[in-house]
Order: C-alpha cells, then sequence, then structure tokens
C-alpha cells in the first residue's frame, strides 16, 4: 500500500486562520471517520480538553485565555521542539498578525505565572537561549 502524497484542497488567498482550521478538521474527519480523533491532550498531570476549552493540572482547572489555550495545545502536539517567537505567531496567531513578535514573551510569562500557581512536576515551558521555546515533559 502505498502513500498519498496528492493535493486534496487548495485555498486561494488571502484566506484566514478560521478557514485554514475548518478544512484541516474535515481533511481530519475524511481520513478517521470512526470519530476517534482524540479529544484530550496530555503531558504527565497536564490536560487539556480540546472540547471544552479546559486545562487541568492534576484536579485543579486552570483559567486560560484562547490564545493560552491554544498556544498549550500546540506545544503538547509538538513537545521537546523548539519554535522561534516567530513560529510561534505564524502558528498560533496566524501570518497575518501585525504585532511585535516580542508579544509571544509577555504572552508565555503570563502562561507560565498561570500554569506555575498550581504545583506540578515533569513538563514546563523552556527557554532556549537565542531560538525560542519549547514544552518539554
Amino acid at each position: 500500500m502505498g502513500l498519498d502524497i496528492g493535493a486534496d484542497d487548495y485555498i486561494v488567498k488571502p484566506f484566514s486562520p478560521q478557514e485554514v482550521m475548518a478544512r484541516v478538521r474535515c481533511i481530519l474527519r475524511r481520513a478517521n471517520p470512526a470519530g476517534s480523533v482524540e479529544k484530550k491532550l496530555r503531558a504527565k498531570d497536564l490536560l487539556l480538553d480540546l472540547e471544552s476549552g479546559a486545562v487541568f493540572v492534576g484536579e485543579r482547572n486552570v483559567p486560560v485565555t484562547k490564545k493560552e489555550f491554544e498556544t498549550l495545545a500546540f506545544f503538547l502536539q509538538n513537545q521537546n521542539q523548539v519554535f522561534s517567537r516567530e513560529q510561534l505567531l505564524n502558528n498560533i496567531w496566524g501570518v497575518d498578525y501585525d504585532g511585535d513578535a516580542r508579544a509571544v514573551d509577555q504572552h508565555i510569562k503570563r502562561l507560565r505565572a498561570k500554569l506555575d500557581s498550581v504545583e506540578h512536576d515533569g513538563w514546563k515551558i523552556s527557554t532556549v537561549f537565542g531560538a525560542g521555546y519549547k514544552f518539554e515533559s
């Protein structure tokens, strides 16, 4: 059985990140018709519920903003990979974001403060000096 690497969809510019995500979800549904797409992401005692948008550290619910949730989901789907500020902006805020890349630093700082308000062990969002950030578990 060979790999199917053909084009499945095409998006005409300009496009919105919401349109891209909707098309990705549609392709994933077709690829997995049984509906067994994982609805939770986990790293040790950190749990993200993709349906409700809730974040739990152990048994405690940690309230986060939508972008903080999207950042955590991105990190958990790409654990131990380093991402530059620009890569995070493109993947989370979208390629048409006009703000300063340093906004990522403040965003990560607030997210860390929320997560670190609950005792946890075995995972963290690390700064890789000169390169960016990564989620380690």
